[in-house]
């Protein structure tokens, strides 16, 4: 007899995630990040372990309980990471061959991102600062009771003022500093507010520093197009290196390495290879005709730590990247003469981090029966190196995805997966979910979803796609929706919910649900709008009208290019045609909505306006779920029980509305 049972919500508060690895250079060891929940105090924990290429357990180096963001020294004698306990992260220092310990920055504000210098003398640092510069963490408390007691007053007066999973920005950005890797050591600031400093690197010569940043006169208009600057390690003015649209700069003799996007794409882009000359000139794209996009464009529910960006071969004559491939992330290496890409690994999986030393490629994969795991890379196979979540699938089911691509009438393909309920008997017809991705520029991919299983061990079943709009399948696909959401995407839905119709014929056609979250709120919305197809739907974190997210999201007037530039208070017409709010007398199809009040990307009003309209109408069910405290990523990231909360909302109300009709 088996011993095995379905998920359950709260077993979302069992699931361990290993990622952000790294290797030492002689290869013998690898240091990753392992995420896991601290139920009782409804935590998010991580902390920062290893494991031996040859073989054996997994063992801890750190003992925080948030412990992240490992980097080894260039000579491999030191680990420096980021400890966040009751203040704000900070540096710490661990002997790697062995020794406790020790605190190096003391900073107010805290730490973000950090790099080694090449002799591993220093480290450069993003800090938190603001007016003040560099302030102890521990300096007295402001004596003036009046700035003491309004600190948290928010006095905006620029346009890109907050920043959803960060909040309102106030006085604090990222600052970009110095610091050398000895006790007592002093902090140095390289530049200061109002502009955002990211992504520190030295120069091989460790005189520079790149780092990312937009630190032009319109730095608040295009928050997310930053350009490229190097700064003299020793302090000095920081010069542009590249236009808009760069982003992780890695430097070596043989030039600098970054990413490129095109920033009048909106997004519907692949971002790509460039490389500066190590003499200055105009850079050169790698690979132009690669038609993929670099980095890991995967969305789930159970994100991992990622890590990787660019590496140099020894000798200059390539590059090692994930790319996002037909909802799969693989490792590439691109040479840098021809642009010829050789793609490393092969499979239906996901490849979210990796690490190069010694010789060996160490890498964090996660499939559609695993969240993640620690592999090598040995002579093109994956061998697997961990395996954190053992005693969990010792315990739970997991019903394996069936992947096919369906074809559209307009000649291409869409990629669909379904997952059919556990112990689901043969020849019963039964209910299915149709799920619909964020973004739109993002994609479903082999890899585990959590949700998609607790459905599953529900009775129902789940079906969801990569439309039109999707990355991974070339600019052309992802740019087709640029100016127009829930036509050329929905058909391309409606495609492949209809083959898994066609194909499964356990699929009740008649008790279908909808449902998704951000962009996928708005399909959802906006099917609900136009069709009666579904039987019961989820909306989440949604748009709803897309006049009032121009002013309120967090980066609302980027949407006037999807209008042709034009702003709503000129003409309304495709902020009228395009919001779901136009259509919500249509809605008949009972509907959940839920939001989080601190979302600043779809903020708070939007699904309080559906809901309100909804319900004032009074042609279907509808429930509102408000969560506090919690940013647009709650499903990922979010307070734990809060997750758990979300997770049986939409569980019970699929249940109650797609049980069987009289």
């Amino acid at each position: 007899m088996s011993k095995t049972r379905p998920v359950v919500a709260e077993d979302l508060l069992r699931i361990r995630l290993p990622g952000d690895v790294h290797i030492t250079p002689d290869g013998r060891l690898i240091v990753f990040v392992e995420k896991w929940i601290d139920a009782e105090e409804n935590k998010n924990r991580s902390r920062i372990r290893a494991v031996r290429p040859e073989g054996g357990d997994t063992f801890d180096l750190t003992a925080g309980e948030n412990d992240a963001s490992p980097r080894i020294s260039p000579d491999g004698s030191r680990l420096a990471f980021l400890r966040k306990g009751t203040e704000d992260p900070q540096i710490w220092i661990l002997p790697l061959q062995g020794g406790e310990a020790w605190q190096l920055t003391r900073v107010r504000g805290g730490v973000e991102e950090m790099a080694w210098s090449p002799d591993g003398h220093a480290l450069a640092f993003t800090a938190n600062l603001d007016a003040h510069g560099i302030v102890a963490e521990d300096a007295e408390k402001e004596k003036d009771l009046f700035l003491r007691h309004t600190v948290e007053v928010k006095v905006i007066t620029e346009l890109a003022h907050k920043l959803d999973g960060e909040g309102y920005f106030r006085q604090r950005r990222p600052c970009l500093c110095i610091i050398e890797a000895i006790s007592q050591a002093v902090p140095q600031q390289l530049t200061t507010p109002p502009h955002r400093a990211f992504e520190p690197r030295f120069t091989p010569d460790g005189r520079e520093i790149v780092f990312a940043s937009r630190r032009t006169e319109d730095y608040d208009r295009y928050l997310d197009e930053n350009l490229l600057y190097r700064i003299p390690s020793t302090g000095g003015d920081a010069v542009a290196l590249t236009g808009p649209g760069a982003f992780e700069p890695t430097p070596s003799t043989h030039g600098i390495a970054y990413g490129c996007y095109d920033p009048q794409a909106d997004g519907y882009d692949n971002s790509r290879l460039c490389v500066l000359p190590p003499l200055g000139g105009e850079p050169r794209e790698v690979a132009p005709d690669f038609d993929h996009t670099l980095g890991n464009a995967t969305v789930c529910d159970l994100p991992a730590p990622r890590s990787g960006g660019f590496t140099w071969s020894e000798d200059g004559g390539s590059l090692l990247a994930i790319a996002s491939i037909r909802g799969t992330a693989q490792l590439c290496r691109f040479d840098v003469a021809s642009g010829a890409v050789e793609q490393l690994t092969e499979g239906r999986h996901v490849v979210y981090a990796y690490a190069v030393g010694g010789g060996r490629t160490a890498l964090a994969v996660s499939t559609p029966m695993d969240p993640g795991n620690i592999y090598v890379l040995e002579d093109g196979r994956l061998r697997r190196m961990t395996d954190v979540n053992r005693e969990f699938f010792a315990q739970v089911e997991t019903s394996e995805p069936v992947f096919f691509e369906a074809s559209a009438d307009e000649g291409h393909t869409v990629d669909t997966w379904v997952i059919r309920p556990l112990h689901a008997p043969e020849g019963e017809k039964l209910p299915a979910v149709l799920m619909i991705h964020g973004g739109p520029m993002s994609m479903y991919s082999h890899t585990y979803f959590f949700e998609f299983q607790l459905m599953a061990a529900n009775g129902m079943g789940v079906v969801y796609t990569n439309p039109r709009g999707s990355q991974g399948y070339g600019r052309a696909f992802c740019e087709a929706i640029r100016y127009e959401w829930g036509n050329l995407d929905l058909k391309d839905i409606y495609t492949g919910l209809d083959a898994a119709l066609t194909r499964h014929p356990w699929i009740d056609s008649e008790r279908l649900g909808v449902g998704g979250g951000s962009y996928g709120g708005y399909m959802t919305n906006w099917i609900l709008g136009h069709t009666d197809r579904f039987q019961a739907a989820v909306s989440g974190r949604s748009v709803v009208d897309w006049r009032a997210m121009v002013g309120t999201g967090d980066g609302g007037w980027d949407w006037t290019r999807r209008a042709g530039g034009v702003p709503p208070w000129v003409d309304d017409a495709w902020y009228r045609q395009q919001s779901p709010i136009t259509y919500v007398e249509n809605i008949k199809t009972p509907l959940l909505i839920e939001n989080q009040e601190g979302d600043l990307r779809c903020p708070l009003e939007q699904g309080m306006m559906l809901y309100t309209a909804v319900k004032w109408l009074n042609k279907a069910p509808v429930r509102f779920v408000r969560y506090p405290d919690e940013f647009h990523g709650m499903n990922r990231t979010g307070k734990p029980w809060n997750r758990v909360h979300r997770l049986r909302e939409m569980r019970d109300w699929y249940i109650q509305y797609l049980q069987p009709k009289d």
